[in-house]
Order: C-alpha cells, then structure tokens, then sequence
C-alpha cells in the first residue's frame, strides 16, 4: 500500500513541474536584485581580504583570494548580462 502512496506522490510532483511558473515578474526582479546586492557584498568582502593579505606580504594567500574574487566578477557580470529565459 505504501508504494501506491509514493507513486501518487511522485505523479503529483511530476505534474506539479511541468505546469507554468506562477511567480509575477516583479518578484523575479526584486529577487535577483537581492542576489545581485549580496554577491556585490561577497565581492567586496574577497577583494578587501585579498588586498590586506597582499599588503601583509601573504602573497600567495592574496592571489587566490583575488582570483577567486575576480572569478566572482566574472559570473556575476555574465548572471547580470544574461538573456531572459522565456517563460
């Protein structure tokens, strides 16, 4: 019996998938703008332990932390300049 349970749940899951997005387009963008701020954040925060790493003569330290930091640049700019998925 429980495993006609799990298929009933697994077929309304299933279903639940294919339906349309119902999220309004305002909340999209508010949403991706909050990402937006807090990746900027992160960004920041990297590249101001890169420098202070780099200005404390931990090279190494510092150089991955600023390329970590400009790989964060790089995706973030790519996310930003990405088209719309069509609904």
């Amino acid at each position: 019996m429980s495993d006609f349970q799990w298929r009933e749940k697994m077929r309304k899951v299933e279903l639940s998938t294919k339906e349309e997005s119902k999220v309004p387009e305002r909340s999209k963008v508010l949403g991706f703008g909050c990402f937006s701020v807090g990746m900027l954040l992160v960004i920041l925060l990297f590249a101001f332990i890169s420098f202070g790493l780099i200005s404390q003569s931990y090279w190494i330290a510092g150089g991955i932390s600023l390329i970590f930091t400009l790989g964060l640049v790089f995706i973030s700019l790519q996310l930003l300049r990405a088209d719309k998925l069509p609904n």
